[in-house]
């Protein structure tokens, strides 16, 4: 997963009478974190079952509710075993159920 850092720039805008000072953000991207909940611009499009699962392709946004999980395919097919789950963003869980995506953790 890529890890988002936000760097800060300070700028002086020089005014009529005195300075102003404006505070630019910009993001990049680097590094792994694997609680960063995904990251990346691309949607998922599958789920495989772990502890957690992981997200196809590599790096995917990682869904927010059962919704979001509408478009991707799990990995295997059938129910997923006790314990498996997939993570959401930017909390909670999810897994496949052999026909449908479910919250939580498969039991």
């Amino acid at each position: 997963m890529t890890v988002a850092r936000m760097h800060s720039q300070r700028q002086v805008q020089r005014g009529r009478d005195k300075p102003r000072y404006t505070d630019q953000k910009r993001i990049t991207r680097g590094g792994d974190d694997p609680n960063a909940g995904g990251g990346g611009a691309v949607p998922a499009t599958g789920a495989t079952a772990g502890t957690p699962g992981t997200y196809t392709p590599a790096g995917a946004t990682h869904p927010a509710d059962l919704a979001g999980l509408a478009g991707v395919t799990a990995t295997p097919a059938t129910a997923w075993t006790t314990g498996q789950y997939v993570p959401l963003a930017p909390a909670g869980s999810a897994y496949w159920n052999g026909t449908a995506w479910a919250l939580g953790v498969a039991p």
